[in-house]
């Protein structure tokens, strides 16, 4: 697994405002995601990352920076 430096954008139903969390964690895997519009759904890329505390999260692939060089 690689290290990512992440920055996670989501709404807080809770607090009802904008939340910008960034953070490190271990990178997993590429994947897709969603999002409604009212004229359809529109798909994009997005990582799967591991944060430093066990959790999960699926943010958008453009919101992560590679912190190493792989080993191929």
């Amino acid at each position: 697994m690689r290290r990512v430096k992440y920055d996670h954008y989501y709404y807080d139903f809770k607090k009802k405002e904008n939340v910008t969390e960034t953070g490190e964690g271990n990178f997993h895997q590429f994947g897709t995601n969603y999002e409604e519009f009212e004229t359809g759904v529109g798909n994009y890329s997005s990582a799967i990352v591991e944060r430093d505390d066990g959790t999960v999260i699926n943010i958008p692939a453009e919101n992560i920076q590679f912190l190493d060089k792989p080993d191929f």
